[in-house]
């Protein structure tokens, strides 16, 4: 397990690579060592997972119909697969000296990334409050205007998320704008693949009234 020290100086880094400091990633040292003690970053991650689903559970969200099993699943195997197949494009593009680090800073970067997608599940919700299906006839009433205006600043926070992992990648990688491009194109492709294959594997049970 990270010292308190590494842990604080590692969290760092990531709070400043968020703020598109590229000097943040100075705060990993890209040995294989704080690699794997990154994958430690889950329990500060946990938290926020767990928030964020019980937001969703109480919005009665069917998507997590399905049970806890095949949302730990999701988790794990999109967390997890993307790395490896990244490490794999990483070595085909000749720049496999830079995956530790960039392992290291993606992973730590997932605290800044779970609450921002906290906050954006947040905003979805709260829009929905607004565009109810009483105020939705009324498309020029003001809460459905605020409404509207939620759901764009949730789309933004979807995109500075996505900008946020390719600026890490950008930065660890040093290989200009294609690898990391790439890198974060399969990030996405699998966590949508494999959320639309899980949801496949557990068909939503219905949900207690």
């Amino acid at each position: 397990m990270p010292a308190i020290g590494e842990l604080l100086r590692n969290l760092w880094g990531a709070w400043r690579l968020l703020l598109l400091d590229r000097h943040g990633i100075l705060a990993y040292d890209g040995s294989r060592q704080a690699a794997l003690r990154s994958f430690w970053v889950v329990l500060l991650s946990l938290p926020i997972s767990a928030l964020t689903v019980a937001l969703l559970l109480a919005s009665g969200n069917e998507g997590l119909a399905n049970g806890l099993a095949s949302l730990a699943a999701d988790c794990t195997i999109a967390w997890l697969l993307p790395l490896l197949v990244i490490y794999a494009l990483v070595r085909w593009y000749g720049r496999g000296e830079r995956y530790w680090l960039l392992l290291t800073a993606l992973n730590w970067s997932q605290v800044p990334q779970g609450s921002l997608g906290l906050l954006r599940v947040g905003l979805l919700i709260g829009a929905g409050l607004l565009i109810g299906p009483d105020s939705a006839q009324d498309t020029a009433s003001a809460s459905v205007l605020i409404g509207v205006a939620i759901v764009q600043l949730a789309w933004l926070v979807y995109i500075a998320i996505v900008f946020y992992e390719w600026f890490v990648a950008w930065i660890a990688l040093e290989a200009g704008f294609a690898l990391p491009t790439a890198a974060v194109l399969f990030d996405l492709v699998i966590n949508y693949g494999l959320s639309y294959g899980i949801d496949q594997l557990w068909p939503p049970l219905p949900l207690a009234s």
